[in-house]
């Protein structure tokens, strides 16, 4: 037995003192990792911040909110707040758990009209209407804002969903195409409908649209694409290619550059229209509203509760405000921001800078 014991001891100790500096050469190797890991996280973090993140505690406010109106229920469980659109003398929140549309006096800070219509999935004012889209059964719904009631209803192309006008059009986002279809103010009629990608794009939530004189820009988030229309001839004349897919927020500023919200992605992105690429990224939280206003990028992110503030020129985040609650939408005119949310409530917020 002692003979067993003693001939194995000294593969016992040799494997003991192996295994030792094993540990001992790892422990090495994670420590010059970690610093190495260290040291690349500082530099990024260096590199971000003159790429243009501004830490939270340098933020300035930038907003204040100076009414709350009251548009449908309070409280838990959540009510369900809906679209916003800002035009034609008026806020037009949308209080989807009463299935009414309210008018807004931005004069009055009160509900002034109450319109019973079906939830829409997107709502804008403007060329003498309020324009209400309906994805279940391909339809654009408009509202007379002089009497507040319903005078035509506009069967488009297959999913409707993002809406913005421009001088003498109204432009419908079709995520059943994707297509874009191309309303005529004065008769009501689609007078064109131009595709803006494959079939194997279609079909996504969020797909949405906005409109100058210029171009008509139109997400495909399932595509990870901006697309670009001439509105003088219908036609697709540019692609932006992005990293992530576009949530269906879209703004552009005085430069023409396009902003876009990522579905999912928590980042808002700029886009440069003379070259179609991706110029600035700021991280955001579930960013659910997006507008350009007042000279800065409005940003609504749900996920956070805040309404932020960004810098076109640099895409540097450098204002927050806190709202809480749950953000739905966001719209600027009347020397305000907007902001409807699911908590039945719609706030006004007096920018600062």
């Amino acid at each position: 037995m002692n003979g067993v014991s003693s001939s194995r001891a000294p593969a016992h100790a040799s494997s003991y003192r192996r295994f030792r500096l094993a540990v001992v050469v790892l422990s090495v190797v994670a420590a010059i990792v970690g610093s190495v890991l260290l040291a690349t996280h500082r530099s990024h973090e260096r590199v971000r911040g003159r790429a243009g993140s501004t830490p939270t505690a340098q933020l300035q406010p930038s907003g204040k909110v100076i009414v709350r109106i009251r548009v449908g229920r309070g409280g838990l469980p959540v009510r369900g707040g809906g679209a916003l659109a800002i035009g034609e003398g008026a806020v037009w929140a949308m209080s989807n758990i009463r299935s009414m549309l309210m008018r807004i006096d931005p004069a009055r800070n009160a509900v002034v009209a109450r319109i019973s219509v079906a939830s829409p999935d997107t709502a804008v004012a403007g060329e003498g209407a309020v324009w209400l889209s309906y994805p279940s059964d391909d339809t654009v719904v408009r509202i007379d804002p002089a009497t507040n009631k319903v005078t035509a209803s506009i069967h488009v192309g297959p999913q409707p969903q993002g809406i913005a006008v421009s001088p003498g059009a109204v432009w419908i986002a079709n995520a059943g195409g994707p297509s874009v279809s191309r309303i005529d103010p004065a008769t009501n009629r689609v007078v064109a409908t131009i595709r803006v990608g494959p079939n194997r794009v279609c079909c996504a939530e969020h797909t949405n649209v906005i409109a100058s004189p210029s171009a008509v820009w139109v997400a495909v988030p399932y595509w990870s694409r901006l697309v670009r229309i001439d509105p003088a001839t219908n036609r697709v004349v540019a692609r932006a290619a992005l990293d992530y897919e576009p949530c269906g927020y879209l703004a552009d500023d005085s430069t023409g550059a396009v902003w876009s919200a990522a579905c999912g992605g928590d980042v808002v992105g700029r886009v440069d229209p003379r070259t179609n690429e991706l110029t600035a990224r700021v991280a955001e939280v579930d960013p659910v509203g997006l507008k350009v206003a007042f000279g800065s990028v409005w940003v609504a992110a749900s996920g956070s509760g805040n309404v932020d503030r960004i810098d076109p020129r640099t895409g540097r985040l450098v204002g927050r405000l806190h709202v809480g609650g749950l953000i739905v939408r966001l719209g600027a005119s009347f020397g305000s921001i907007w902001v409807n949310d699911d908590f039945g409530r719609v706030l006004r917020i007096k920018p600062q800078r």
